[in-house]
């Protein structure tokens, strides 16, 4: 349940950092899509230090094992005799596949440096290397999962509230959904 969870977080950042330009231009007031300059090398340390600290890189990492039993479902569902060779095969490339992560890691660590100042980045990291910063990344995980159920009824409603809303305003314009 609690790596379902940290999935749905990651899956969250990872699609909230790859929305298009299109849909950018439609978000709610606050939220911004902002050209990401090239930042100084100690602004992007701190911002990596930050996604470390915060535990976001905890949920591009508990990905990497979701995504290896995919694929090592996927092959083997059709073709179980090769069962033992995958084990062996995805045990060999795991610490290359974990590599992987820190790809999504400097580009979190990109979008931060985009839209918080260092020096606000340091205060930041500072936050969560105490105690209580602390605390709030340990429980993270169970907010997650505690919320998933909420979080995904939501979703559904919302699914069809725009879709019933979408319908009638197409209506009046003459066009059946």
């Amino acid at each position: 349940m609690i790596r379902t969870s940290l999935r749905l977080a990651g899956a969250m950042l990872a699609a909230s950092l790859t929305v298009s330009s299109a849909l950018a231009q439609a978000q709610p007031p606050g939220i911004q899509s902002t050209v990401i300059p090239q930042a100084t090398a100690t602004h992007l340390a701190c911002a990596k230090d930050l996604v470390v600290r915060s535990g976001l890189s905890g949920t591009f990492v508990s990905i990497v094992p979701d995504m290896m039993n995919q694929v090592n479902n996927t092959v083997t569902r059709t073709r179980p005799e090769l069962a033992n060779d995958m084990r062996a095969v995805l045990i060999a490339l795991q610490p290359e596949f974990f590599g992987y992560a820190d790809e999504i890691v400097e580009s979190a660590a990109r979008v931060y440096t985009a839209l918080i100042k260092e020096d606000e980045c340091k205060e930041i990291v500072a936050f969560f290397n105490s105690k209580v910063g602390m605390k709030y990344v340990e429980v993270q995980p169970s907010i997650y999962a505690n919320m998933t159920p909420a979080i995904e009824n939501w979703q559904r409603n919302l699914s069809v509230r725009i879709l019933d809303r979408v319908r009638a305003e197409m209506k009046k314009k003459g066009h059946e959904l």
